[in-house]
């Protein structure tokens, strides 16, 4: 019953466009804290150029069900902090900012939305970029052909961003924040959704899934 339900959600979404194939940007296991297509479970969706932008947040505590434990007030504090963030694809660094602090719990950087991020050039009109690297962890070059799975960075909370977590997103133009973002679809995911388990799927991911790359 969840497909046909994950199918009308696609048919519905706005400018859909084919999906791009990506691998999850991290490993373990992980929670989709915003997907989907539409505004009530999905903030990016108000911003045309991150359309159907993902945001990650990895899981731990005596359970692994836990972004941070309980009163929770730094950065340090969330399980996803200095985690290493992985490239989503083969393809070529096509831009990197890495001079980005990382913000303090309760405080944003509007002016530098992505903060330090990684771009990376798939061909064929798709670029995907990664967001909100830690200061001083990005591990590629602007030019740099990467694989995927290869280290980028490590999560931090740069940019304009509440806590630490792995914001993706696809657009259709080279800049950051310009055209119109794409619909991707994750391969290769484990995921729980409604209390039911899923191995080995491609997947577009929304809000409230339980992921991991498939082992």
């Amino acid at each position: 019953m969840i497909r046909p339900i994950l199918l009308s959600m696609l048919i519905c979404s706005p400018a859909l466009a084919p999906a791009q194939t990506l691998r999850l940007p991290f490993d373990g296991s992980g929670f989709v804290c915003q997907g989907g297509d539409t505004l009530n479970v999905n903030h990016h969706m108000a911003v045309r150029a991150q359309w159907f932008g993902v945001d990650f947040c990895r899981l731990g505590g005596p359970q692994g069900n836990l972004i941070a434990p309980a009163g929770a007030a730094r950065n340090e504090d969330f399980f996803c902090w200095g985690t290493p963030v992985l490239a989503p694809a083969d393809g070529r660094v096509h831009v990197v900012v890495a001079d980005q602090p990382d913000q303090p719990l309760g405080r944003k950087d509007a002016g530098h939305p992505g903060g330090n991020l990684v771009g990376l050039d798939l061909g064929g009109g798709r670029w995907v970029f990664v967001a909100h690297l830690q200061a001083g962890s990005v591990a590629v070059r602007e030019g740099e052909r990467v694989r995927a799975g290869q280290v980028l960075g490590r999560c931090g909370n740069s940019g304009n961003t509440d806590f630490p977590h792995i914001h993706l997103h696809v657009q259709d133009a080279p800049e950051f924040g310009a055209g119109t973002g794409q619909n991707p679809m994750f391969e290769a995911v484990d995921l729980v959704l409604n209390g039911k388990r899923f191995d080995n799927v491609s997947w577009p991911l929304i809000t409230g899934l339980f992921v991991a790359p498939h082992r």
